[in-house]
Order: C-alpha cells, then structure tokens, then sequence
C-alpha cells in the first residue's frame, strides 16, 4: 500500500498524502483552505521526488526528526486513512 501512498506539495508550506494528486487537492480545499479560492491557496500542486521524499525533513510535536518518506511510512503503520493533511511550515 506504501508503494501507491505519495506526498504533495500544495503550495510552499502545505503538503498533504494520498493515492492521487486530485484527491488531495480536493480535500484540502474542503478542509484546509479557510473557504479562500484555489488560486490563493495552490501554488503549482505536484507529486515530491524520490530526492525530496528522502531529504525534506518531519518534526512531529515532540520534536522527533526524520524524513518524509520515513514520516509516510509511519502513518501508513498507524492504519492512518488517506488522502490525509501531511506537513505544514505554519504552526
């Protein structure tokens, strides 16, 4: 299942996780966008690579460190339901 899961970029500051970059985009501005229009909160929406899966960095909230890919795999084992809100810049 991991294999099918990616991590999208929303915009510089949002990704979210999922099969398909339709049904996390759809999702996000259901549930994430504050009601703003696409254009406003999309910037260029896009699957990351291999490259960035394995060097952008997760900080969960007790300050744990490991990489995207490693974060999507957790979430996976967690049984967590996707497409799901993965990582954001904002606090």
């Amino acid at each position: 299942m991991a294999e099918t899961l990616k991590v999208f970029a929303m915009n510089e500051y949002d990704w979210m996780a999922g099969a398909d970059l339709e049904s996390c985009v759809s999702l996000y501005l259901a549930e994430y966008a504050g009601g703003l229009p696409r254009d406003e909160v999309l910037d260029e929406p896009h699957k990351l690579s291999d490259s960035e899966m394995d060097r952008i960095e997760y900080v969960d909230p007790d300050g744990e460190r490991c990489t995207f890919r490693e974060q999507l795999e957790k979430m996976v084992a967690s049984g967590q339901q996707f497409p799901a809100f993965f990582a954001s810049t904002e606090v």
